[in-house]
C-alpha cells in the first residue's frame, strides 16, 4: 500500500466497508493503519466540499453501507479509541426491524429456494426495486407467504442492522449520519420522509449520500441532490477522489486483493 505515499500528496479517498466479519477484523485495522500514514481522516461531508471549492485534498474518509451490529460490535471500537470519524448511510426502514434491505431478503431467499426464486427471476426483480419499491415489498410478501419467513439459518445475526437506541449512543463528534438512495430520484418523496424520520431520531438532517444501485435510469445529479440539501454522494464508481471529481458524484477506493 506504498502507493498511498505518492497519492496522498493529492488526492483523497474514501474507504467504503459494510459487514466485517471476525476474520476480517486484523485486515479492517491494518487498512486503516496504513492509510493513516499518509491521510488525514475527516468525514465525507469535508471532502465533498472541498471538491466543490477546488481546495486541496488528501484526506480519507471511513463509510459504512449499512448499520451492521457487527459495524458497533467490531469496528467503532478501534475507530473511536483511535478518534477516528467515520460515517454511517442510513435505511430507516430497516433500523431496529431486523428487517433487511429487499435486494438483501431477495438474495437470502434465492439462495435457499433457487428453484423457486431463480437467478434470471432474482435480477429482474432487482432492476424493478429502483422504481417501483412497493412491487417488490408486495412480491416478498408473498414469498414469506409461500415459502415461510426469511431463511435466518443462513444469516450470521450480526449482519442485521443496529436499533435506534445504539445509533443515538455512537460518539456525535466521530459519527456523520448519511441517507441511502435506494430508489431513484423520481421517487424523491421516499427519500425526503427517510430524511424527516432521521431527524426526529437522531435530531440531525443528513449531509451526504450513497447510491445503493448504479443504473442510467433517473440518476441522482447535482440538482436533485442539493435540492434535499446533500454535500457530497458516492456512487458506483471506484479510484481516488481528484481535482476533476464532482461532489455530486465521489469514487470510492478498492483496495487491492
Amino acid at each position: 500500500m506504498n502507493f498511498f505515499k505518492w497519492l496522498g500528496q493529492s488526492n483523497s479517498v474514501v474507504l467504503e466497508f459494510d459487514h466485517i466479519n471476525d476474520s476480517e477484523l486484523e485486515t479492517f485495522e491494518g487498512q486503516i493503519e496504513e492509510v493513516e500514514k499518509y491521510y488525514q481522516f475527516s468525514k465525507l461531508e469535508e471532502i465533498g466540499l472541498r471538491v466543490k471549492l477546488g481546495k486541496r485534498q488528501g484526506f480519507a474518509a471511513i463509510l459504512f453501507k449499512n448499520p451492521r451490529k457487527s459495524v458497533l460490535l467490531r469496528i467503532v471500537p478501534f475507530l473511536v479509541g483511535k478518534k477516528i470519524p467515520f460515517t454511517i448511510f442510513l435505511r430507516t426502514d430497516c433500523v431496529g426491524l431486523n428487517k433487511l434491505p429487499h435486494d438483501e431478503e431477495l438474495n437470502f431467499y434465492s439462495q435457499k429456494y433457487p428453484e423457486k426464486l431463480t437467478q434470471e427471476v432474482l435480477e429482474q426483480k432487482k432492476k424493478i426495486l429502483w422504481n417501483s419499491p412497493d412491487e417488490i415489498e408486495t412480491f416478498l410478501r408473498s414469498l414469506r407467504k409461500e415459502m415461510g419467513p426469511l431463511p435466518l439459518e443462513l444469516i450470521d445475526p450480526t449482519f442485521f442492522f443496529s436499533t435506534w437506541g445504539k445509533l443515538i449512543e455512537l460518539p456525535k463528534e466521530l459519527v456523520e449520519w448519511g441517507i441511502t438512495l435506494y430508489v431513484s430520484s423520481n421517487q424523491r418523496s421516499v427519500v425526503e420522509n427517510e430524511i424527516l424520520f432521521m431527524r426526529q431520531q437522531l435530531g440531525v438532517l443528513p449531509r451526504v449520500a450513497r447510491v445503493a444501485q448504479f443504473t442510467q435510469d433517473a440518476v441522482w445529479n447535482e440538482t436533485s441532490l442539493s435540492q434535499l440539501n446533500i454535500a457530497a454522494c458516492v456512487t458506483g464508481s471506484y479510484g481516488a477522489v481528484t481535482r476533476e471529481s464532482q461532489w455530486w458524484d465521489l469514487s470510492v477506493w478498492r483496495f487491492s486483493t
